[in-house]
């Protein structure tokens, strides 16, 4: 049952990095000089924030427990950062090897570093505010439970 539902929470969270991901790719690819986020893509960003908070929450709420959520979080949150990252990454590096490619001789070696930075970072950031919030969920179902009845 845990794997099913950390499989369930890591695809969810795979797909809402995809989608955001899809976005950022196609910003990127319409540059002409400078790198500035797009209100669009800010808005896309922040809506899926919310949801992948919404989903570790949900896991902490679930698990109920102060030490599993953290842990079940942090472990749905490496894979997903894995996967997700792997993902984004494939979606915007012809974009980046081509804003790099105008400033750098060979643009495919200094591509790959920053998309292995990229992903890495990207499975730190999900492991711990997975974790984070996966507790933090914890703590709301038990406030939610200890409220009187109105």
């Amino acid at each position: 049952m845990n794997r099913a539902v950390a499989g369930a929470a890591a695809a969810m969270l795979v797909i809402i990095g995809t989608l955001e991901a899809r976005e950022s790719a196609r910003q990127l690819a319409e540059l002409a000089n400078v790198t500035r986020l797009q209100p669009a893509g800010a808005g896309l960003t922040a809506l899926g924030v919310a949801a992948s908070a919404a989903v570790y929450l949900v896991l902490g709420w679930w698990i109920g427990d102060d030490r599993g959520a953290t842990r079940f979080g942090a472990g749905v949150g490496l894979v997903a950062g894995l996967v997700g990252g792997a993902l984004r990454a494939w979606l915007i590096a012809d974009a980046v090897r081509d804003a790099i490619g105008r400033y750098i001789v060979d643009p495919d070696v200094f591509a790959t570093v920053v998309l292995v930075v990229f992903v890495a970072l990207s499975m730190v950031v999900s492991a711990l505010g997975g974790a984070a919030l996966a507790f933090a969920g914890v703590r709301v179902s038990r406030l939610w439970r200890s409220r009187p009845p109105a």
